[in-house]
């Protein structure tokens, strides 16, 4: 049953067994899992069916740390959550991201891939991607075949995609099941706890037209996405001076982010380089992509955190592909032009060593010049890369002074993170290079100019320059984190089922319980960790 809230009585009081805040893809994938059970369920979306600006502007905030994007931009706030706009990129997490890592401070989840590998393989049936296999091999073919590298410290992997809009695909079986009411238009103002504060007793809700109401359960479940599920637990203060769950001062701290930076540009020895398994391959009515990556081998001996690279195909025009990438051409260019005009004001020497430093792009720009004056364009590719962010206790999510429609505090957001990502994206970029270089396929250079990253999703106030990253660094739009998975309590905000450690009844789902990201989209996950709950929380009931 689906329920619009503003219809409700001011002061009504809704129970049920369970209760869950939000449903995005781990709402939903919760609520799946009881239809048709005796457990009585209670699902509750801050929006309605569609869009609704006055809902979304809920979740306006400020950015105090590295530039990040506007946070109302971020997530969507109505019945399917984020998952009515994503790209539906699908993996997993490696095995070695759920590794205590001594290179990665605070790291280690407290179980291994394997124990999750069986609620991967159910999530892939919620998510509708076929078969849980990631084998590259087996979805590459002579007419998209993988590149020859050897494998050793370069490695091929792969993602499968599919946007399913869950509030779309889902929203019948949740209307029509008998043991779940879905609340539309219906807001947690606070968590509210018992005289002990060791178990929450209820939630106040509203709508955004001040209508209040309350809903009791026994189990309670936060599943609003990785800035809200903290947001919430900050704000609910009622004995609880810092916030629900909060006594080790660890609610919204080590909050975690993709690095999305451009790395650099293949230019390929072969103007016909087949990559095309790296842009997208049909199989079985199934999609999947390609990229590089590194081995755990390379990882753990390189002391590298997870970073991927994918290809994006592209063409420029040979002088402005080369000049984009190297110094040598430019130079090349300046001393001739300086020889023609006579000027003796250039720089020989300097621009003399960048000639003999690109030799080989020069030699290839001239002989293209000379030989090839017909073709106007040369194929490259971009190597982009997503990398994991290591967790940093001061990267964190803080209530400001300001507040939203409903009188709650705004999210402050100070992202913060340290060198080794930034070690990690130029020792792997290396790395990559190399064994392209080895195999024969064609030379990277380091993309130096923003111009073609200069877009609503690029930052452009100067922090890069500022603090070594290139042009064009940025977020993945995946938060992750802020309510992170531990066994010791004075070391995370939840226990591995995903209780919160201080509190019998209030569990969180989502990406926030992540203690690491590696580099991989957070859906899958997300969902796989929504069905173990799922278990966990009818095993609680039983």
């Amino acid at each position: 049953m689906i329920v619009d809230a503003r219809t409700l009585p001011s002061g009504v009081l809704i129970e049920a067994d369970i209760c869950i805040v939000g449903a995005g893809a781990a709402g939903i994938a919760i609520a799946r899992e009881f239809i048709g059970s005796p457990i009585r369920i209670i699902l509750l979306e801050s929006g309605g069916l569609e869009f609704d600006e006055r809902t979304q502007a809920l979740y306006d905030g400020e950015n105090t740390g590295f530039p990040y994007y506007e946070l109302d931009k971020l997530r969507t706030r109505y019945f399917g959550g984020t998952t009515n706009r994503w790209a539906g990129a699908c993996r997993p997490l490696d095995p070695i991201d759920f590794e205590k890592r001594d290179a990665v401070p605070d790291s280690g989840w407290p179980f291994d891939k394997a124990h999750l590998d069986p609620f991967y393989e159910r999530a892939h049936e919620v998510c509708q991607i076929g078969e849980y296999d990631y084998d590259p091999a087996k979805w590459g073919s002579n007419k998209h075949p993988l590149l020859p590298i050897d494998g050793d410290r370069a490695i091929t992997a792969m993602f499968r995609t599919r946007a399913l809009r869950f509030g779309q695909e889902y929203k019948e079986e949740i209307a029509e099941a008998e043991n779940i009411r879905c609340f539309l238009w219906a807001n947690v103002i606070e968590i509210e706890t018992d005289e002990g504060g060791e178990s929450v007793s209820a939630l106040s809700l509203s709508t955004l037209d001040k209508k209040r109401f309350s809903a009791r359960a026994r189990i309670y479940v936060l599943a609003t996405g990785g800035v809200e599920n903290p947001r919430i637990m900050l704000e609910s203060r009622s004995g609880h001076s810092g916030g629900i769950g909060n006594r080790h001062d660890l609610v919204g701290r080590y909050f975690m982010e993709h690095l999305s930076v451009p790395g650099s540009i293949l230019l390929p020895s072969d103007p016909e380089l087949n990559a095309n398994f790296y842009g997208g391959v049909r199989q079985g009515g199934q999609t999947g992509f390609g990229y590089l990556t590194l081995s755990e081998n390379t990882l753990r001996d390189e002391e590298l955190v997870n970073i991927r690279a994918f290809f994006s195909r592209s063409s420029m025009k040979d002088r402005e592909a080369l000049l984009y990438t190297s110094e040598g051409v430019g130079s090349a260019d300046t001393i001739l032009e300086s020889l023609r005009s006579g000027n003796r004001e250039v720089d020989f020497a300097g621009h003399l060593r960048s000639v003999i430093g690109d030799i080989d792009d020069v030699a290839m720009f001239n002989y293209r010049k000379f030989f090839q004056p017909d073709r106007d364009d040369v194929p490259i590719f971009y190597l982009y890369n997503h990398i994991e962010q290591v967790p940093d206790r001061e990267s964190r999510i803080v209530l400001g002074e300001d507040r939203d429609e409903l009188g709650l505090r705004r999210v402050q957001l100070h992202w913060k993170f340290g060198d080794r990502e930034k070690r990690t994206f130029r020792r792997a970029n290396q790395i990559i290079a190399e064994e392209l270089a080895l195999a024969g396929i064609g030379r990277t250079r380091e993309i130096r100019d923003n111009a073609y990253f200069d877009d609503e999703r690029v930052f452009s106030s100067g922090a890069q320059g500022e603090t070594g990253w290139p042009p064009g660094m940025r977020g993945g739009w995946h938060q992750m984190g802020a309510t992170r998975m531990h066994e010791n309590p004075k070391k995370g905000v939840v226990d591995p089922d995903c209780r919160v450690h201080d509190l019998s009844n209030l569990y969180v789902a989502g990406s926030s319980v992540f203690p690491t990201s590696g580099y991989t989209n957070p859906t899958l996950t997300i969902v796989a960790l929504s069905l173990r709950l799922s278990d966990h929380l009818r095993k609680e009931l039983a």
